[in-house]
């Protein structure tokens, strides 16, 4: 008896689906504010793997904080498909910069667009989790990583 329930809960946690830590854990909203460098409010439907802070002003303000997990199915699948994370649709914009970081989860990179478009992210792994962390307008570099850091200690 004791090896069928043994059985029974080994294919139950084998079997079970995978699910992405809620976003807005990741970094609250006075966070993001600290983030931002402005205060910033939670926007209404966030939560799940994607969580919006805005500027006050609305959602229709694009300055504020965006955060976006992802769950895959092992750590060598998030590491994998981490390149693709952080740059979608390789190559490298040449105007676009992107920098590996050390000390946040199991590695980091912080990314730059051109002043026009004005938008700055971390994106970081940690173990079968991938974190995309995007600020309008852009932090400094230290910032994002203090950011990635408070939301790796929350996964």
């Amino acid at each position: 008896m004791k090896l069928i329930i043994a059985a029974v809960a080994l294919a139950w946690v084998v079997a079970r689906p995978m699910f992405a830590p809620d976003a807005c854990q990741l970094l609250s909203a006075q966070d993001a504010s600290q983030l931002a460098g402005f205060a910033v409010t939670r926007a209404e439907h966030s939560g799940g793997i994607n969580c919006r802070y805005n500027k006050p002003g609305g959602p229709m303000s694009f300055d504020g904080v965006e955060i976006t997990v992802r769950q895959e199915a092992s750590a060598d699948a998030a590491h994998a498909r981490f390149p693709r994370w952080v740059v979608p649709v390789p190559p490298l914009p040449k105007d676009m910069t992107a920098t590996p970081v050390t000390g946040v989860g199991d590695e980091a990179t912080i990314t730059h667009t051109p002043a026009a478009v004005g938008i700055s992210g971390i994106y970081f792994r940690r173990g079968a989790v991938l974190v995309k962390i995007g600020v309008h307008p852009p932090p400094s570099d230290a910032a994002m990583t203090a950011a990635g850091k408070t939301a790796v200690s929350r996964l």
